[in-house]
């Protein structure tokens, strides 16, 4: 009966050749995982200083923009600062322009009003050359209505201004209340005048451009009222297209 050899194998190969073939793949797998665990850890140790430099970045751009928008919010506040600044000024520039407008038409009345007593006063007495001597006892001359309408002007009569394009009830009583009663004082009014009384009252008002107001005024005066349209129509913005 023919029977195995308790080291030898099935097959016709040794015990000591098994154990070589399985020593040989042991090494060959160590050898696989070793390169593999090598080839990822390098990988790896990549990936890992990639996202900590990805990192780095995101940290200093999160500073960048802390700081960017801290330096937003001192501009936005230096701009509250210029702005605050810039409407004081207006409105001292506002004021300024409004005294040399009052100041203006007061060196006007004083002028009528010096012009009206001159002409009114005792003439001199050319033919001897000397003036005329008053008397203490002398009665005061009564001034006459074409004196005091020199003194003081014509009275205007109140007309409708909002009929003039621009011209609201707001600004209606703001021209009232400086004299501009009229279409006709509306007319002979400068416009610096009545841009100075615009200013005055605020920036609302400011933006409106009476150019043309005085215009439309000699119009309504004359009751063209036809032709008057006809240049509202063609105004845009209260200036003409």
């Amino acid at each position: 009966m023919n029977t195995e050899k308790f080291f030898e194998g099935p097959g016709s190969s040794d015990m000591v050749t098994y154990i070589w073939e399985i020593a040989l793949i042991l090494g060959i797998a160590f050898l696989l995982g070793y390169l593999l665990r090598y080839f990822l850890n390098d990988v790896l140790k990549n990936r890992i200083a990639d996202l900590e430099s990805e990192n780095a970045k995101l940290y200093n751009a999160s500073k960048d923009a802390e700081q960017s928008a801290s330096d937003i919010e001192q501009l936005e506040i230096k701009q509250g600062e210029q702005k605050a600044e810039i409407d004081r000024l207006n409105a001292k520039l506002s004021e300024c322009y409004t005294t040399r407008l009052k100041a203006e038409n007061q060196v006007v009345d004083l002028q009528a009003k010096y012009d009206a007593i001159s002409s009114a006063a005792p003439a001199s007495d050319e033919s001897k050359g000397t003036p005329v001597e008053v008397k203490e006892t002398t009665p005061v001359p009564v001034l006459t209505d074409a004196i005091v309408t020199a003194i003081s002007g014509p009275v205007s009569t109140k007309d409708d201004l909002k009929k003039i394009g621009g011209v609201g009830p707001k600004i209606q009583e703001l021209l009232n209340a400086d004299g501009i009663l009229s279409y006709d004082d509306v007319a002979t009014a400068t416009v610096a005048r009545i841009k100075g009384i615009l200013i005055t009252a605020g920036p609302n008002y400011a933006v409106h451009d009476p150019t043309t107001w005085g215009e439309q005024a000699t119009l309504a005066s004359a009751e063209k009222w036809e032709a008057l349209s006809k240049l509202q129509a063609e105004l845009k913005g209260e200036k003409r297209r």
